[in-house]
């Protein structure tokens, strides 16, 4: 029987490439801007921004307001590294972005000169995992920098936004524009990328579901089935990811509308 082969990890090799280059010196006009951006302390913005240097894999800013948007502040982020996005990235949108939005985004690099890689806007959606375990959409435009050297850049400032209101679906779509003197950014590309076939939850995931529906807590859950509070959070967390919800009331809700997705009818006893 011929054998898969196994999907290629395009941001993780990019990584490996930049964390062997020497530190990127940074961008002194990128650093007025973002500081002019928050000399206003008390302005809440409606967006976050960062800039991120791959060469040593950490973010040199962050935007005080950005706990508004992605729920964490910027001293999580910070300690956390690149890591720390990572880890709330939704899994199904992280894989495709691995294997697909990424190798795009690489190709469509090859194919201009590196001196001009500044000039272009790469936007992309994706699912957050907020702390309070709701899922967002966030649209993240990022503007890459040199060093041009290695033949890609190594700096990102990247602008991110919860534009959960404006998705009807769960796909991710990348967008690339160029800036055009007089016009702006006028997109030049632009890519969907279908989300796979959901899966039905668990038994024990059901279970779960079943005494959400019973209004007990997660506290109370864990006590119940023997299980640590990390855990039952885990479980719920797993199941909004594979059904697209954005919190545990719209998990139960679908629960009850779409019960196959389910290891038993919602509506019956367990026994």
């Amino acid at each position: 029987m011929k054998k898969e082969p196994i999907p290629r990890n395009y941001y993780e090799e990019y990584l490996e490439v930049c964390s062997s280059i020497p530190n990127s010196c940074g961008l002194p006009e990128i650093w007025k801007l973002l500081k002019k951006e928050n000399s206003n302390t008390g302005l809440n913005l409606p967006f976050g921004s960062c800039l991120i240097d791959y060469s040593t894999g950490k973010y040199d800013y962050i935007s005080e307001n950005c706990h508004q948007v992605i729920s964490y502040s910027k001293d999580e982020y910070s300690a956390g590294g690149l890591d720390e996005h990572v880890i709330h990235f939704h899994a199904e949108d992280l894989k495709i972005f691995y294997e697909q939005v990424f190798r795009d985004i690489q190709e469509f690099w090859s194919r201009i000169p590196a001196a001009d890689i500044n000039q272009y806007m790469f936007s992309f959606t994706q699912r957050h995992l907020r702390n309070d375990d709701t899922i967002i959409h966030l649209l993240q435009q990022c503007r890459f920098f040199e060093p041009q050297y290695i033949g890609m850049p190594a700096m990102n400032l990247n602008v991110f936004s919860d534009v959960t209101d404006f998705k009807s679906d769960d796909n991710m779509i990348v967008s690339i524009s160029r800036y055009v003197k007089g016009k702006g950014y006028v997109k030049i590309y632009s890519k969907i990328y279908p989300q796979a076939t959901k899966m039905v939850l668990s038994s024990r995931e059901s279970e779960i579901i079943r005494l959400c529906l019973e209004g007990l807590t997660s506290k109370m859950i864990a006590d119940k089935l023997f299980l640590s509070l990390h855990t039952v959070k885990n479980h719920k967390r797993n199941m909004m990811e594979k059904t697209s919800t954005r919190s545990i009331t719209e998990l139960i809700h679908l629960s009850i509308k779409k019960p196959l997705i389910l290891k038993f009818n919602p509506m019956l006893p367990l026994v």
